[in-house]
């Protein structure tokens, strides 16, 4: 008898494995510590897509923050009010990664850039920190440097500066030449976005105009994100997980079998979504 159930405890399955891997996350980069503040403008961004944030694991960037203290319990409570899901926090102190686990937080352990700011605090020179550039700006990169390098000092100096009064009209779209991976997030607050590479299972488009995808879109595509129900998500392969116009949402099993993919559109009719063959 005893021997049998030893045998039986021999061939029980393996009940769970460990893997370390990382799935799509999106990220909270924190600016303020002022807890007020962040919901007002995170209600605000959920109201225009609540079905994109629904139940979204979201892991808290505390960089920004420096040494400042900021209420990690309360602030995991209002995103769990918004039906997000906190799960951890990256770049903290000591001091706030001690709150963040009191709160029930995990902590992200990556390379951050508190080795840099000591660096800075003991007389080292810390390497420049790269400068964010806007959607149209990233297009325009290279050929803007190659013009300032063949420019002279005089060249330089005049445009450098400009008038105080001139208003840089707002980028007209983006397009995306490389694959979008699993974890990236492309925004184009303004105009088309067009993606001529595959864009991977857990990458996330967002636009609020168009969306061209000139290969398979196997992510998440979100078009007329500012209520734009005139837009339309456009692929030449349709594998998404989620896609989304003005608030009107198709889940991966919602979408119709006959276009899955194929090349297709997505589009707001009659207040829904409808999927029709390019």
């Amino acid at each position: 008898m005893v021997s049998g159930r030893r045998g039986e405890k021999r061939q029980e399955q393996q009940a769970f494995a460990l893997k370390g891997t990382m799935p799509a996350i999106t990220m909270l980069c924190l600016k303020t510590a002022d807890v007020s503040a962040v919901e007002r403008q995170l209600a605000d961004h959920i109201s225009q897509m609540p079905h994109f944030f629904l139940h979204l694991p979201v892991l808290l960037d505390l960089e920004s923050l420096g040494d400042d203290h900021v209420d990690l319990g309360a602030l995991a409570q209002l995103l769990r009010r918004h039906n997000l899901v906190p799960i951890a926090v990256r770049n903290p102190t000591e001091a706030q990664r001690e709150r963040a686990v009191a709160a029930g937080l995990g902590v992200l352990r990556t390379p951050l850039t508190r080795a840099s700011r000591q660096a800075s605090a003991e007389g080292n020179t810390p390497t420049p920190a790269p400068v964010a550039v806007g959607p149209a700006a990233a297009d325009r990169g290279a050929g803007a440097t190659a013009d300032r390098g063949a420019a002279g000092p005089a060249r330089r100096q005049r445009e450098a500066a400009p008038p105080p009064d001139a208003a840089e009209p707002p980028p007209a779209g983006l397009t995306v030449r490389h694959p979008v991976r699993s974890g990236q997030v492309i925004y184009v607050p303004h105009g088309d976005l067009v993606v001529l590479s595959p864009v991977s299972s857990g990458a996330e488009l967002i636009a609020n105009d168009n969306i061209h995808v000139y290969a398979p879109l196997r992510g998440r595509a979100m078009a007329g994100a500012h209520n734009n129900a005139d837009a339309s998500i456009f692929c030449m392969s349709l594998e998404a997980e989620f896609v989304s116009i003005a608030g009107r949402y198709l889940m991966a099993d919602e979408i119709p079998d006959e276009h899955r993919g194929k090349p297709a559109r997505i589009s707001v009719q009659n207040d829904a979504l409808v999927v029709t063959r390019l």
